[in-house]
């Protein structure tokens, strides 16, 4: 007993340990929240918070970076590692502003060593101050002709940092806005410009009403006022009509991608008919020289001065047409080019993804980016492992970085050492743009059991298929396909049966001739899972011929009806046999005499009519003639013997010496007369032949 419980105790750890083997899933960070590049605008003093979730087995751990540098922790900033929120208090642009990302990371042990860590990096988060600096330049006199075409600018120095900016005109006071356009005569550009298609006398302002541009934003809830602008208009007594004339475009706009551009082209001229518009009318055309139907992607105004396209893509970039038209004229086609901007883009599979990779195998990783039609190409790849740039630290033997910087190959990989997360950073003119992904290292396929790879088999033998395997315990399912004679099988091959703890075989005493002679060949059992596959093969070979089997009954037929046939079909041949037995005893016993006699010429029928049957007696024992043997007595029921020799035939009751025999078969038909040697012999019988 103590003998057992020592050994029991000796043994557990290894239980205990392969137990823990077999529940040893691991799984590196994948950030959920936040999931995409954003820029968020912060009211001066106020507290925010930022969140930061992600996945992993172990659960992850976080930390923030704040251009590319660990957060500073501080009395008005916090990071709960376990919970991944960053609070700030009282935010203020200069200590808070900045791009942030948030590092998801997760420990593995390692039992040959320290553990080793994989980190994860979130999309970048832009925070900002939103804030007005603005300051009103000098005021401004300005003069213009009535009917001709006039803008005023709106100028101001300084920075609107904020979500929403909205450009208004005033005269005079934030109290007196612009609001009447007059049939659209009046326009401002997205610029905030001011513009007059053409002017009239009762545009121009009283040095208490100057044209201000305004600045504002709800989210600040300020609005600021430019300098003043004091407009004079000089008048015409006999306006004349006035064909179309470009004034403005905002050709070469830039725009970045996923976002909404605004085209605009402004014609100056002007026309007298009260039956047409005053101001002229813009036609918008594509890239394609065709005019623009208004609906889905492309809108435009009211007015007709904007276009407007929505989701930006790089396709989108290229040259636009208008053209002003009034009852006047049309002008030409002016040209309105669109410019897609972008931080550098990643090419087909070109930036770095998360990846499973069984041991031993190599994992790769790509970083491949451009940049958006006609612009800059990006600078060269940088790479980081777990949130640390690589460089000469870097192990060569276990990290190969490509001479190009676009590839990052983690060689041989191991789940005790190389569970980790990659990130790659390409910076153009526009921006920078990161890349992460993550290397999970499962154990592979291990085939546990496989058949002999050739079999030689002659009938009546098993043929073993079976194949066997384990993997990483994080994978729930193995797949096994088997492929024979260019077709594939989910289960089993053709006439193979599969038991418990997938034995699986084909038994050829089962198979009739042609089944038996189709199961030679190559069989490929695949063992696969979404990161692996393996192949086991088995040659079939038939050394003998095949043998015909006879058929057996169906499984689904009474095996007792097969019986009573069989017992009742052997009744009947005993039956018949029997019969003939008795009826040949019957023909062997009988001698057919008339058969005899009529074969000889003879009429025994009229012989016994004329004859009948003469009186004989018993002979007297005193004629018998015993010479000089002794009398023997005979008792008075048994007939006389017969005097003579044994070697004497019976031929002596005839007179005629060559008759004194009987025939061959022991009768005396024919013997009882003389032969006359002038008649004719009797025709021969069966018994003469």
């Amino acid at each position: 007993m103590a003998r057992t419980s020592l050994l029991s105790l000796l043994l557990f750890p290894l239980l205990l340990a392969g137990c823990s083997a077999q529940e040893d899933i691991r799984s590196p960070p994948s950030v959920l929240k936040p999931d995409r590049p954003d820029t968020r605008y912060i009211s001066g003093g106020s507290d925010f918070q930022l969140e930061c979730e992600a996945e992993g087995k172990p659960q992850p751990t976080y930390k923030w970076w704040r251009d590319e540098q660990p957060v500073e922790i501080t009395d008005k900033v916090s990071v709960d590692a376990q919970t991944g929120l960053l609070s700030i208090t009282n935010y203020n642009s200069y200590e808070h502003d900045g791009e942030y990302m948030c590092i998801a990371s997760n420990e593995f042990k390692n039992p040959s060593g320290p553990p080793n860590t994989a980190s994860s990096f979130s999309p970048i988060i832009k925070l900002l101050e939103a804030r007005m600096n603005i300051n009103s330049g000098e005021d401004k006199k300005l003069t213009g002709t009535e009917y001709s075409y006039f803008m005023i600018p709106c100028s101001y120095e300084g920075q609107a940092v904020v979500a929403d900016v909205s450009i208004n005109w005033f005269q005079g006071s934030r109290t007196n806005q612009l609001k009447e356009f007059d049939n659209d005569r009046i326009y401002v550009d997205t610029d905030g410009n001011l513009h007059f298609t053409y002017l009239k006398s009762s545009d121009r302002s009283k040095p208490t009403e100057k044209y201000r541009c305004g600045i504002g934003s709800t989210q600040v809830s300020m609005i600021v006022l430019s300098n003043g602008n004091e407009l004079a208009v000089t008048e015409v007594l006999n306006p004349t009509p006035r064909k179309p004339i470009l004034k403005y475009d905002n050709s070469g706009v830039r725009v970045r991608r996923f976002t909404t551009a605004t085209l605009e082209c402004l014609f100056g001229g002007y026309d007298p008919d009260p039956s047409q518009p005053h101001v002229p009318m813009t036609e918008w055309l594509g890239k394609d020289y065709r005019p623009i139907v208004p609906g889905g992607k492309y809108q435009i105004s009211e007015d007709t001065r904007r276009l407007t396209i929505t989701n930006i893509q790089e396709e989108d970039e290229g040259d636009y047409y208008c053209k002003g038209k009034n009852s006047v004229g049309e002008t030409d086609l002016n040209t309105v080019t669109l410019d897609v901007t972008s931080e550098p883009l990643w090419e087909p599979e070109g930036a770095p993804a998360d990846t499973t990779v069984p041991e031993g195998e190599n994992a790769i990783f790509n970083c491949n980016a451009r940049s958006t039609i006609d612009e800059t190409p990006p600078q060269s790849p940088i790479w980081y492992i777990n949130s640390e740039q690589t460089g000469s630290h870097t192990d060569p033997s276990k990290y190969l970085i490509s001479a190009d910087k676009k590839r990052l190959t983690v060689l041989s990989v191991r789940k005790a050492t190389d569970i980790l997360c990659v990130q790659c950073k390409v910076v153009n003119e526009e921006g920078t743009t990161w890349g992460d992904g993550c290397l999970n290292v499962i154990l592979g396929i291990d085939i546990t059991y496989q058949p002999p790879e050739k079999q030689e088999i002659v009938y009546g033998d098993t043929i073993d298929l079976t194949v066997r395997a384990t993997t990483d315990p994080s994978i729930k399912t193995l797949n096994y396909e088997w492929l024979f004679d260019n077709e594939t099988y989910v289960t089993t091959p053709p006439y193979a049966i599969m038991g418990q703890d997938r034995y699986t075989y084909i038994n050829t005493s089962l198979l009739n001739n042609d089944e038996y002679k189709s199961v030679a060949g190559l069989y490929t059992c695949e063992i696969a899972h979404n990161f692996q596959r393996k192949a086991v093969n088995v040659e079939v070979v038939l050394v003998d011929k095949p043998v015909v089997v006879p058929v057996t009954a169906s499984a689904g037929f009474p095996m007792w009806i097969i019986a009573l046939i069989v017992g009742i079909l052997f009744l009947i041949i005993i039956i018949i046999i029997i019969i003939c037995v008795i009826c040949r005893k019957k023909q062997e016993g009988d001698y057919n005499v008339d058969k005899k006699e009529t074969g000889a010429g003879l009429d025994p029928k009229k012989e016994l009519m004329e004859k009948g049957f003469d009186d004989y007696s018993r002979p007297d024992p005193a004629d018998f003639e015993y010479g000089d043997k002794p009398r023997r007595e005979l008792p008075y029921d048994e007939d006389a013997p017969l005097v003579g020799e044994d070697t004497k035939s019976l031929g002596e009751y005839s007179e005629d010496e060559e008759a004194r025999f009987f025939n061959e078969d022991g009768s005396f038909i024919g013997q009882y007369h003389k032969k006359d040697p002038t008649r004719p012999p009797p025709p021969p019988n069966e018994s003469n032949i």
